[in-house]
């Protein structure tokens, strides 16, 4: 018989994680570009189905009702309030499923090397941590109790900790022995172990999601680069390396040219150097989130978000501050004009693309992507005779993290050059901006995590829609105000460059032909957009 494969996550998580990412549970918890459950079901692997509960008071977004649905995944509102021992019990009985086995993953652990035995199991690690954790007392390999103890009490007396899968074989036999534990979880498997042989499962690979230090600890080991990058993520530091030499020296360069006054919202370099296959830097891990992490998948509400705004703008005003010895003009010309023609027709050569024929958006005629690129590059004020500014390069919501409580963003990965091969920490705010703007208006994260719904009619007919809510769309109108050294978000020049973006983007995700199309769909978007706004 199958058995029953449970994701236990009907309470919220804890006030900590709750203030980095609003009152969600913790099977959504993000985890790189998507949410904890989705990790989890992939270690559970194919079989059965799987439920997963959640507090009967909230809603999942509809993106995430229709991915779980596509992963097989039968969501169970439980009662807000429950103990972890009644919450089970409900759920259990809720599915009427027959009498079986069990499996039980708690929704804020990951293991990746799970056990796939539906016998009576219960995985325990050697190591627990300085939180209350139920230690398991063993003869031999067989569980004979477990024990809420104090955090680090486990270790320091050897014994194992028992890290959130449970398998029982019998499920009615696990209800009643909770249900005469009172509802108290780990109770009830002690009177359930008293007659039944339960195995400790030793695993190596436990991460554990449920506070906010493991839950930053637990993120860092499954980190995500882009194939030209190499990144090696410890819970103390972050090693970035590259065999493109000269991006590498460049983003080094402009963490140690920084001023004073920016360095407070920039992560810390630690050192730069060269091996024999590539150049590398290192900086102080940051156990903060990141902004796309919070735009896509946070619930934190509006007063936060404009905290969040204002210290950017902070940012941003210390970089205009620092003149460069060049003109911003002809940086943005290079950046916003030359690149995005360049990568376009890169774009074209790769993949056939007719960057000359005409396209649709929503069933409207629209121009050809060429003609995109070269009306955006007219919009863009480049006769301004501002000096250049120091510029991060790379100013989107992956790159940029928030401390909460500093109540300050810090800054990564920076581009740290305008022309390949010339490093400079100098460049234009408008360019900055406009890479902020590509978060929040061009919603590239959601691209990135899959949340949009493109149609295509023909090669050259698009639409695309995203999911964004009420509180998305006050960001946008924030953004549109805000202003750094006299130059507006909402302005057409910043406008104009983040259509280009979405273009000279294409050549990059050579691997995503998917993505591309959402690029080029949002890039149509965007124009059109910014079209009506000068009717």
């Amino acid at each position: 018989m199958a058995a029953l494969r449970l994701i236990t996550s009907a309470a919220y998580v804890d006030p900590e994680l709750v203030a980095e990412f609003g009152q969600i549970p913790p099977a959504f918890l993000p985890l790189g570009v998507s949410r904890l459950y989705e990790a989890q079901i992939l270690r559970f692997g194919g079989g059965a189905p799987i439920h997963l509960t959640i507090p009967a008071g909230f809603s999942p977004p509809p993106y995430d009702q229709r991915r779980l649905a596509e992963l097989g995944v039968t969501l169970v509102p439980v009662p807000e309030g429950l103990r972890l021992g009644d919450s089970i019990v409900f759920a259990i009985n809720s599915i009427a499923a027959s009498p079986g086995p069990v499996m039980i993953l708690h929704g804020d652990t990951l293991i990746e090397d799970m056990p796939a035995s539906s016998g009576d199991e219960i995985a325990v690690h050697d190591e627990g941590d300085d939180y209350s954790w139920a230690a398991v007392d063993l003869a031999g390999d067989r569980v004979t109790r477990l024990e809420v103890v104090a955090g680090g009490t486990a270790h320091e007396s050897s014994r194992p900790v028992a890290c959130g899968y449970f398998a029982f074989s019998d499920s009615l036999a696990l209800v009643s022995a909770i249900a005469r534990a009172r509802g108290n979880f780990i109770a009830g498997i002690n009177l359930y172990a008293e007659t039944r042989a339960v195995q400790a499962k030793r695993v190596t690979g436990w991460r554990d999601f449920g506070h906010i230090q493991t839950y930053f600890r637990s993120r860092c080991a499954i980190s995500t680069a882009r194939s030209f990058n190499t990144l090696q993520v410890d819970p103390r530091t972050v090693r970035k390396s590259s065999t493109d030499r000269n991006k590498i020296r460049a983003e080094a360069g402009w963490f140690s040219a920084l001023p004073a006054a920016v360095q407070p919202f920039s992560a810390r370099l630690l050192e730069a150097g060269e091996d024999r296959d590539a150049a590398f830097y290192r900086t102080e891990y940051q156990y903060a989130p990141t902004l796309a992490e919070l735009y896509v998948f946070s619930s934190i509400g509006r007063p936060t978000w404009r905290n969040i705004l204002r210290s950017c703008q902070e940012f941003l005003a210390a970089c205009a501050a620092c003149k460069g010895p060049g003109s911003a003009d002809a940086a943005l010309a290079d950046l916003s004009v030359k690149k995005t023609m360049e990568r376009l027709e890169c774009y074209a050569r790769a993949t056939g693309f007719d960057i000359d024929k005409p396209t649709r958006f929503q069933g409207h005629p629209m121009p050809s992507l060429r003609r995109i690129a070269e009306e955006m590059a007219c919009s863009i004020d480049m006769r301004t005779g501002q000096a250049e500014t120091l510029m991060h390069g790379d100013f989107c919501f992956s790159n940029i993290l928030y401390n909460s409580r500093a109540g300050r963003i810090i800054v990564i990965d920076p581009r740290g050059y305008v022309q390949a091969g010339r490093p400079s920490i100098f460049g234009s705010t408008s360019y900055d901006l406009a890479k902020l703007s590509h978060s929040i208006v061009g919603c590239y994260d959601f691209i990135l995590a899959g949340r949009y719904t493109l149609n295509q009619g023909d090669s050259h007919d698009f639409s695309i829609e995203f999911e964004t809510d009420l509180l998305h769309d006050r960001l946008q109108r924030d953004l549109a105000e805000l202003e750094v050294g006299g130059i507006r978000s909402g302005s057409r020049t910043v406008r104009g460059i983040v259509v280009g973006l979405f273009l000279s983007m294409l050549p990059l995700h050579a691997d995503r032909p998917d993505r591309q199309a959402a690029f080029v769909a949002n890039a149509l978007r965007l124009y059109s957009d910014l079209e009506r706004s000068r009717a």
